[in-house]
């Protein structure tokens, strides 16, 4: 088992470290959906006792990224579609609403720094498409793009709150972004909501937001037949 980000970092007690480290190779798809987890070879490969191993498996049950079955063992969970359909469900309701709430801004000079945050935040996008960087790379930018948003309108917890039920609707959305499948898409539709905020195009924000967070729609098919073994829908 090979696993990433596995120094620890100097504030962290043990089940923190076991609890990072399994987390994110589960988001970065490092660990794939179904992949069985050994509790003896993790102990070994992270050098920690079980107790605090166990402790960090049961809040990745928790969190629906880590299943146990009887007599089987552990299990990182499927990508489960009930659950990506949900998190489209908030973050679209979410979304628009923080959309508009930057169209309906009377104040010009705060608007203005959004934009410039934004625009930022696509030019280093350009730069990683453009020299074919690493398409990881890509997905953290895709995700601080809708973060700087929530920031910028004290809305931090909501965002929080979000990707909290997102993590099987991130996992689908890194797929779809390391199969590169959509990633011109998604580059012109962040353009075009930056275009929607200086336009104050309120009426169009819901449609927008719509087509982009549902890029991957038309792919699942391709998907659940390339990589069965990733996904379920209960």
């Amino acid at each position: 088992m090979a696993l990433e980000g596995v120094i620890k970092k100097s504030k962290e007690n043990t089940r923190q470290y076991i609890y990072r480290v399994l987390r994110e190779n589960i988001m970065t798809l490092n660990l794939k959906p179904g992949e069985s987890i050994g509790e003896i070879e993790l102990s070994k490969v992270l050098n920690v006792s079980r107790t605090p191993l166990r402790e960090a498996i049961v809040q990745l049950i928790e969190e629906k990224l880590l299943e146990v079955f009887p007599q089987k063992g552990s299990f990182v969970s499927k990508i489960n579609l009930n659950l990506v359909g949900e998190a489209i469900f908030v973050r679209e309701t979410c979304e628009s609403r923080i959309l508009k709430m930057a169209c309906q801004d009377e104040n010009e000079d705060n608007v203005d720094e959004l934009i410039s945050k934004l625009e930022k935040n696509i030019e280093y996008q350009k730069i990683v498409l453009n020299f074919n960087e690493d398409l990881h790379e890509f997905f953290t930018l895709d995700n601080e793009f809708h973060y700087i948003l929530f920031d910028h309108y004290n809305k931090k917890n909501s965002w929080k709150a979000i990707k909290r039920l997102s993590t099987h609707y991130d996992r689908l959305r890194l797929l779809d972004a390391l199969e590169k499948t959509n990633i011109k898409a998604t580059l012109d539709q962040h353009i075009e909501l930056v275009e929607l905020i200086k336009s104050k195009n309120i009426e169009k924000i819901e449609s927008s937001v719509e087509k982009h967070l549902l890029n991957y729609k038309d792919m699942i098919k391709k998907y659940e037949q390339k990589y069965p073994e990733y996904f379920c829908d209960k």
